[in-house]
């Protein structure tokens, strides 16, 4: 048996060397914390307390359940959660998450992603392939008092694999193959220096997927959507002292793809004829410390971020030669964070049926993004947009006559500066009376926001009422904008916890940062444009359109949530846990992606002045054996009533109309069975079925254009093996059509279908 465990291992570490990919690998029992039956017994790192005690909504996904989805990403284990919504269109760097009615397209989200301790400060960080996921904790509900910025709607926690959390050497691998000639391909080994066992440990992962795509341009003929993606990371792990361990990791995320397949509403055709397409690479490195003593404990993490990306869109996404973009960022990011606190066990006031806790921390932040935008007018983009819009001013005026552009193209470079810093000191309070929990937190935020902005454009021009020869006229848009924010966030939750009960309610505060649009400012500039010829001629004229004249329109405030729930956590017989809650959320300042009418070229960030929601959670969750079978029985429903109250964005009245984007209603169900046979040629076979739904959705604030509800059917047979397995899957099995995603430019209706039945095969290994 030890001849063949050594062959196995040799054996595997040469496929390690031929394939050099990385892998998903099944939970193994050499994870010390892994989730075992019940999961409920999963602790959320900053709040201290089990999932089932929590005085909020908590979803706890482990690595069983995240494999039997065939999730790869975090828009994957959304639909896993009530009221969570992240529609996989555009591209990976658009990650946009709307969660119980709220968020928005662009810019901030209303949730934030922690990655082992480290949050990532960008959204477009969001969108990886995940690897070595030890469980997903996602708190539902404004977590800013303990996270400050961009958590209103909740905090998707991933932890991963760490090498002293194992009992043994781990080798872990996993190929896939799948319709649309996707491959997904991981590996990664973990492993404590023997003479250092349970001191220092390492562990090196790398990961590739790709896939020729799934929509097709009818004016190229050509698939748009293919695309490729590689990552990894390097970890080391040591225990320098009794007290103290010291993790340092670097992570690394590249990704290149065509992109944004967006089809005529009218059509359902996807047709233009620019480039398209977006490339990233993410490079994280951080380092996290922790130290406990005497009941006490402290924890240190710090990050350096890095991202560059260079997106290619044809902006009007028609055959018409109109106009193009080709935005690059560069950004240089870093975090840091201290908290420190004691524990229930240890307790600093102790009475018979008196017990507290408490905690307090400072954070701060530096994000930084070099900017480039540049906007390409092509011809028929010149006579439509430029030309058109000034001539109708014109001829109001002088009928017979007109202003003629000689330029093939025209450019309007834009170079942007994006600024942001803040720092935060936050407090949380557990008093303990009986089987009563008083949850008190506060967080002082502050932050400061920056844009440099630099746009300008030439042309050639020529009036033909008083000009013979075109002449030269320069557009110059330079400056600076800036803004101070400061947030107080309190939380106040009281629960009941009794036998297989917890009751909670809870209020608090959360907020979206405010800053700067800078996707508004081609059209902006535009206008310029057409101001500086009028001004040229020595006219005042009304060519250009008082809307989008300003640059002030660029900024937007901080949005503000308030959340008031109450629910409850049962647990009557082990395995078995079942969340219900209800909220209500009043929201001021609600930022929200506009589409302006007519034919113009941006997108802007505007402010609904307040905003409400109602809703409603229940989720269950069970695991069961009994003899040789074993099963997962996974649920969760959401709805929610999201409107505004008070929005008029200038050019339209939309107070009582539903907030866009966001379902009313998601479900979610699975139902697993894994027959334990114990031979030799067989260690168990399991079957999944699982069922997700969403909608309607609203499109727009109009309220005109609608997704009805859809559900999407998924399932899977898996065969295991001791060091093996052998997954068939197969995702949207009966082929539904749908919708994920709706927009307008220059007037025109643009929709992204959902992918298609997808079919797959995953071989997996683990030793």
């Amino acid at each position: 048996m030890h001849a063949f465990l050594i062959f196995m291992r040799t054996k595997v570490l040469f496929i390690i060397g031929l394939i050099t990919v990385s892998m998903y690998g099944v939970e193994t029992v050499a994870v010390v914390d892994s989730v075992s039956l019940p999961d409920i017994e999963v602790s959320v790192s900053r709040h201290g307390s089990a999932a089932g005690y929590q005085p909020s909504a908590v979803s706890v996904i482990d690595s069983r359940l995240i494999e039997e989805t065939q999730a790869l990403t975090p828009k994957d284990i959304s639909a896993l959660v009530p009221n969570v919504y992240m529609p996989d269109y555009g591209s990976a760097m658009t990650s946009t998450i709307y969660i119980r009615g709220m968020g928005s397209r662009i810019n901030e989200p209303v949730m934030g992603m922690v990655v082992d301790g480290i949050p990532l400060l960008d959204k477009n960080m969001y969108d990886h392939t995940m690897q070595d996921i030890k469980r997903i904790e996602l708190l539902t509900g404004p977590q800013g008092s303990l996270y400050g910025r961009n958590s209103p709607g909740g905090v998707m926690e991933i932890r991963t694999i760490q090498p002293l959390d194992l009992t043994t050497q781990l080798i872990r691998g996993e190929v896939s193959y799948a319709t649309a000639n996707q491959v997904n391909a991981q590996v990664s080994y973990y492993d404590q220096l023997s003479e250092r066992r349970n001191t220092f440990g390492w562990g090196i992962a790398a990961r590739y997927r790709r896939t020729d795509g799934f929509y097709t341009n009818a004016h190229t003929g050509t698939i748009i959507d293919g695309g490729q993606q590689a990552g990894g990371r390097i970890i080391l792990d040591g225990k320098p002292g009794d007290a103290w361990r010291v993790t340092g990791t670097v992570n690394a995320d590249w990704v290149k793809q065509g992109a944004f397949p967006y089809a005529a509403a009218e059509t359902g055709i996807i047709a233009y004829n620019a480039p398209a397409g977006y490339e990233r690479l993410v490079v994280l490195p951080s380092i996290r410390a922790v130290y406990q003593n005497n009941g006490y404990h402290l924890s240190l993490a710090a990050s350096y971020q890095m991202l560059r990306d260079n997106m290619l869109m044809d902006q009007d996404y028609t055959t018409k030669d109109i106009f193009t973009l080709n935005q690059k960022q560069q950004q240089h990011n870093a975090t840091i964070d201290a908290m420190l606190g004691n524990k229930l066990s240890a307790i600093s006031i102790q009475y018979s049926d008196f017990q507290y806790e408490w905690s307090v921390g400072l954070s701060g932040f530096v994000k930084t993004n070099q900017m480039s935008a540049p906007v390409t007018f092509m011809r028929e983009g010149i006579e439509e947009l430029i030309l058109g819009n000034a001539n109708r001013g014109i001829q109001t005026v002088f009928p017979e006559d007109s202003i003629e552009i000689s330029n093939q193209t025209l450019p309007i470079l834009s170079d942007f500066g994006l600024y942001n810093a803040g720092a935060a000191v936050y407090h949380q309070s557990h008093l303990q009376l009986n089987k009563w929990h008083i949850h008190a937190g506060i967080r002082l935020d502050y932050e400061y926001t920056q844009m440099d902005y630099l746009s300008t454009a030439d042309l050639n021009y020529r009036f033909t009422m008083i000009m013979n020869e075109p002449a030269p006229v320069s557009t110059r848009i330079q400056g600076t904008k800036q803004a101070h924010y400061f947030q107080v966030l309190p939380r106040l939750a009281i629960s009941y916890q009794h036998d297989w009960v917890t009751a909670y309610a809870y209020a608090a505060k959360g907020y979206k940062a405010g800053g700067y649009n800078p996707q508004i400012f081609s059209t902006i500039t535009q206008n310029q444009v057409m101001t500086d010829m009028a001004a040229d001629m020595g006219m005042h004229l009304d060519m250009a359109d008082p809307h989008f004249s300003d640059v002030a329109i660029t900024q937007y405030r901080p949005e503000k949530d308030w959340i008031f729930e109450i629910g409850a956590h049962f647990m009557p017989v082990e395995g078995l846990k079942i969340d219900v809650n209800t909220f209500h959320i009043q929201c001021i300042d609600q930022q929200v992606t506009v589409f302006p009418n007519g034919k113009t070229t941006g997108r802007m960030m505007a402010n609904a002045a307040r905003s409400r929601v109602w809703g409603a959670e229940t989720a269950l969750h069970y695991r069961w054996n009994h003899g040789n079978w074993h099963g997962i029985a996974d649920a969760s429903y959401g709805f929610t009533d999201a409107r505004f109250i008070d929005f008029n964005d200038g050019m339209g009245d939309y107070s009582g109309h539903f907030i866009p984007y966001a379902p009313q209603h998601t479900l979610h169900g699975l139902v697993t069975a894994q027959y334990r046979v114990s031979k030799k040629w067989l260690q168990a076979v399991s079957f999944t079925a699982r069922v997700n739904m969403n909608g309607p959705v609203y499109w727009n604030e109009q309220n005109d254009c609608i997704q009805s509800i859809y559900a999407l059917l998924g399932a899977n047979i898996s065969l295991e093996w001791k060091y093996v397995q052998l997954q068939l899957w197969a995702k949207n099995l009966t082929g539904t059509e749908y919708n994920v995603f709706y927009f307008r430019s220059m007037g025109n209706d643009f929709l992204q279908k959902g992918k298609p039945r997808e079919l797959g095969a995953t071989f997996k290994f683990e030793i």
